[in-house]
């Protein structure tokens, strides 16, 4: 009973988390006080002097460390490198390995999304068993008909005169 009344109205919820969370989230949205803009100015301009001073925090070590990840996955991806060993400068250097990288990126993503890891295979789904399947999607069921014959149209008994 419970579960069809909360079909019924899918905005309300009786779970009180759930309208606790709603009302925190609302709360988000609202204007801040303009304290908090004035503080987030003077900080974004003493972090900008200190950047100034000092230099960036990241700096090229940063970029470096990235640029090497990205070449240890290329270098994952193709098997130009025993798995385990970390990219070097000397192989960002190293020029006698782009083409079979290139290749095998381009074999690796496909037209898949650039994603660290590829895709899982998918199960093969075998077709039904039967001309009528009962499907469940949570509470709910309905026929699945895979029956060509039952789409068919059939001859309407005509009366005799």
């Amino acid at each position: 009973f419970e579960d069809d009344l909360v079909d019924m109205e899918p905005d309300f919820n009786f779970v009180h988390g759930q309208m606790a969370y709603d009302i925190r989230k609302q709360g988000e949205l609202w204007p801040r006080p303009k304290s908090t803009y004035e503080y987030m100015k003077s900080r974004e301009k003493r972090n900008s002097e200190l950047e100034n001073l000092h230099g960036s925090r990241g700096g090229s070590g940063r970029d470096i460390r990235e640029s090497l990840q990205l070449m240890e996955n290329i270098q994952k991806i193709a098997g130009t490198r025993p798995l385990g060993e970390h990219a070097t400068m000397k192989d960002w250097e190293d020029d006698s390995t782009n083409e079979l990288e290139a290749l095998a990126m381009m074999r690796h993503f496909g037209m898949m999304s650039m994603a660290i890891d590829s895709l899982h295979v998918q199960p093969e789904v075998k077709p039904p068993e039967g001309p009528i399947q009962i499907i469940t999607n949570g509470r709910k069921q309905f026929p699945l008909i895979t029956d060509p014959e039952f789409f068919k149209p059939r001859k309407i008994p005509r009366k005799k005169n």
